[in-house]
């Protein structure tokens, strides 16, 4: 089995198209709603070419200032959604593979194929290293995400036994403007490309949420 890069039709985490570069097709695709009281991230997925949306090419275009805004939920069980969220903004679909409840002063509640979990309980960070975050995978195998140095890093996903590579990111090239934002997967890494996706999309939002009280800006500012 060969690996896959996914490149990012927006460079934004959370409002994107993951493209299969090497058929063109859509994989994954990702929608969070505009608002600042809470925010939600679906992550729907295509199994095949037919399922997946014609490209748009407005999807190429600059990324919105609004991207990355994470807002704060109430506690309780994520379901039933919020009203606004019923009536058009994010209708539960076939296709959906995940959600993520963003919250700014508690854990952010995850629906991953239909089990309710945590952003700490999927994702523990690891004590040693500071800015990395564990999980376990389907194979049983324990992996990690580390962040490296702030503002140079590109993060990536290895082993935690052997430290092999399984998948790592690549930051758009803002100087040329011709290079988007890329996740390229490791033949290893193929039969769990939904965990690698959704944790990805989990992990790199902290990194920017963290890259941004670093420089005083906000999350959208860091590519």
């Amino acid at each position: 089995m060969s690996g896959c890069t996914l490149r990012f039709a927006r460079n934004s985490p959370l409002r994107t198209t993951l493209v299969d570069e090497a058929t063109g097709h859509a994989k994954y695709k990702l929608e969070t709603p505009m608002r600042i009281a809470r925010s939600v991230t679906r992550i729907r997925k295509f199994e095949s070419p037919a399922q997946s949306p014609l490209h748009s090419s407005e999807e190429d275009d600059s990324d919105s200032g609004d991207d990355d805004i994470a807002g704060n939920g109430k506690e309780g069980k994520p379901n039933p959604p919020e009203e606004n969220e019923t009536e058009g903004e994010l209708q539960e679909t076939s296709d959906e593979m995940a959600r993520i409840y963003w919250k700014w002063f508690s854990s952010n509640r995850i629906i991953f194929r239909g089990r309710i979990t945590t952003r700490d309980e999927l994702l523990p960070k690891c004590g040693k290293l500071k800015g990395s975050f564990t999980f376990t995978g389907p194979d049983g195998v324990q992996y990690r995400w580390a962040l490296g140095s702030m503002g140079m890093n590109r993060p990536k996903l290895v082993t935690i036994d052997d430290k092999t590579v399984i998948a790592e990111f690549h930051r758009p090239n803002h100087i040329t403007n011709k290079q988007k934002a890329r996740l390229e997967v490791q033949p290893a890494g193929m039969n769990m490309l939904d965990h690698i996706v959704l944790t990805f999309v989990i992990v790199d939002q902290t990194r920017r949420e963290r890259e941004a009280a670093a420089w005083h800006t906000v999350p959208w500012m860091i590519s």
